[in-house]
């Protein structure tokens, strides 16, 4: 009996506000609640070119803007199932000290992060340990071969899409500081874009 082989799409969330102007300031936790632009919305319509066919499932993370990107897509394909997964983006930076702060002003208190290096470091309320978020991205990616659909398409976001795809190809076993510093190379290297498709056999 012949096997049918998972075909995954990963995409990454349209334009956000954020992405739009950097000195956007959100006053939710890890920016869970910051919308895509109005350019955001056109190129989650324009998504659409890309589907002939409906997908089994339709995966977003719980923040908003890969619900918003998704939008479309679910409208066109209403039938098909949504669920929602742990696969938002990469927290690494404290709640409290984020609140009503831009990303550049962010940008600092990032480069201090990757600087030092430690994958078992939590910056404070609601942050993740670089070792927290590749154990969520280990799981997501169980839980994509366990699943019986054929056809996912799931909206995510930059340093996830990135992890899922360096686990991969790396085969990481063990999660150190030379694991964090070279993802950090890789995700400089291998920049996803507002809604760019990353497709993966699985």
């Amino acid at each position: 009996m012949k096997i049918m082989k998972k075909k995954i799409w990963f995409i990454r969330h349209g334009e956000s506000l954020t992405n739009a102007d950097e000195n956007f300031k959100s006053n939710s936790f890890g920016g869970s609640l910051v919308s895509i632009s109005k350019r955001g919305q056109e190129q989650a319509e324009e998504l659409l070119k890309y589907f002939t066919e409906a997908p089994d499932l339709i995966v977003t993370s719980r923040f908003i803007r890969t619900k918003e990107t998704a939008k479309p897509l679910l409208s066109k394909y209403p039938a098909v199932q949504h669920e929602e997964w742990p696969i938002h983006e990469f927290t690494y930076l404290s709640n409290k000290r984020c609140l009503n702060t831009s990303f550049l002003q962010r940008d600092p208190w990032r480069e201090d992060y990757w600087q030092k290096g430690d994958p078992l470091y939590s910056d404070g309320d609601g942050a993740e340990s670089f070792v927290d978020f590749m154990e969520r991205v280990r799981g997501a990616i169980e839980k994509i071969k366990e699943r019986k659909e054929n056809f996912i398409v799931i909206f995510s976001h930059g340093y996830t899409i990135a992890a899922m795809r360096y686990v991969l190809e790396k085969n990481i076993k063990e999660i150190n500081s030379e694991v964090m510093q070279d993802f950090r190379k890789y995700f400089k290297d291998n920049k996803i874009s507002n809604t760019q498709k990353i497709e993966i056999i699985f």
